[in-house]
């Protein structure tokens, strides 16, 4: 193997067209999650579809985050890589049909799938043990973790209901636990940042597009208003403000000298998008006004929230000049959230939840992304020499 066919030593590396595809299934997937909280009980959410979000979110969420740690580190574009990720992309969209309301009948076949995607990726870490000197017991320990994850869950299978998702999902934490573990003792060379943060990016911003999608859908067959319009409009200011502080500050983020084994990013990142998806949902509730203000407030506050600790967090631990306004600019925004869904109107809130976005980008640009922090920021490459 030749060394320029490792994507990990490439300064300029970009996301690959494989990689971008891989992104969509699984946002594809995400989607059939969000799906189930389209549906409303006489206007509310029952507490079954809010619980089944995260149980169904974080194992493809998983799914993504092994996939885009192996290609990180050990991706060479081979024909075997490839092979495999289609296959992984396959079960990850069979998997889907079982998501929704029916998953807990289906909780069996669900896992079984996860079994099989989890058995392929345990798969490529152990045959990726050769490719980069100083991360081969890195590679190795990432795949038995995997492995043990799978003996997990299929332990989970010999179980009936609660019990069945009680050890499934514990497995999961442990694993994901142990790879947190492993990244903290184990690994020599730091991950690719820009290549990471870009995925990341790249997984957002196709989350952003599924929250127009429910903009879209709450638009289609209503009643054009005034009441309509407002509700419309500021619905999709509150998406351009989160695209454009989420995204305007990757720069720095690349070249954040803390980012070392990539969880920083990746494990914020899983609660920025349930936030995404809540606030997806909540944007087209507020347009089609099915959904009483009760709950309206429960899906703005929760998702708001997620959004601000899910973006907030990976500034807070990577900069640490920027912690004390982070937390105060959290507060703020999260307390004019909760009060503009207090608003005897819907209109009067998303209009309320948005300006306190727009405080948010002010805020940022004004006294966080305002100070230095080139002491946190790594002046070289500091990845490891390729080798043949």
């Amino acid at each position: 193997m030749t060394s320029a066919s490792i994507q990990y030593h490439l300064k300029e590396r970009h996301a690959t067209w494989l990689e971008l595809f891989f992104d969509l299934v699984i946002v594809a997937c995400i989607g059939v999650v969000t799906h189930n909280l389209g549906h409303l009980h006489h206007g509310h959410l029952s507490t079954r579809q809010l619980l089944l979000l995260p149980i169904e979110f974080i194992p493809v969420w998983w799914i993504w985050v092994t996939h885009t740690l192996y290609a990180n580190f050990y991706d060479t574009d081979s024909k075997a890589h490839r092979v495999s990720t289609l296959a992984i992309m396959f079960l990850v969209v069979s998997m889907s049909t079982f998501l929704g309301k029916d998953l807990l009948g289906h909780y069996r076949s669900f896992i079984g799938f996860f079994m099989a995607i989890q058995t392929i990726s345990a798969a490529m870490f152990l045959s990726a043990t050769h490719r980069i000197g100083g991360l081969e017991k890195y590679a190795r320990s990432m795949g038995f973790a995997i492995a043990i994850n799978i003996l997990i869950s299929g332990v989970a299978l010999l179980f009936q209901p609660p019990v069945q998702q009680v050890v499934f999902l514990g497995g999961l934490l442990a694993e994901i636990t142990v790879f947190l573990w492993i990244g903290i003792r184990q690994l020599k060379f730091p991950v690719h940042r820009s290549h990471l943060v870009e995925r990341m990016g790249l997984l957002s911003i196709i989350l952003l597009g599924e929250t127009v999608i429910s903009l879209v859908a709450g638009l289609r067959g209503i009643e054009w208003n005034t009441v309509a319009m407002t509700r419309a409009l500021f619905g999709f200011l509150l998406i351009g403000a989160i695209w454009w502080i989420y995204f305007d500050s990757f720069g720095v983020l690349e070249r954040a000298e803390r980012i070392k084994n990539g969880f920083i990013v990746l494990l914020p990142n899983a609660f920025f998008c349930m936030g995404l998806m809540m606030l997806a949902t909540m944007i087209r509730y507020a347009i089609l006004d099915e959904l009483h203000h009760d709950d309206f407030r429960l899906l703005a506050v929760i998702g708001m929230t997620l959004f601000y600790f899910g973006k907030q967090i990976i500034y807070y631990t990577a900069f640490p000049v920027y912690r004390k306004n982070i937390i105060i600019n959290s507060i703020v925004c999260i307390g004019i959230t909760l009060a503009s869904s207090y608003l005897p109107r819907l209109e009067y809130a998303i209009i309320g939840i948005t300006l306190g976005m727009f405080f948010y980008v002010y805020s940022t640009f004004r006294w966080i992304l305002t100070k230095d922090v080139t002491p946190y920021l790594v002046n070289e490459d500091d990845r490891p020499e390729a080798i043949g």
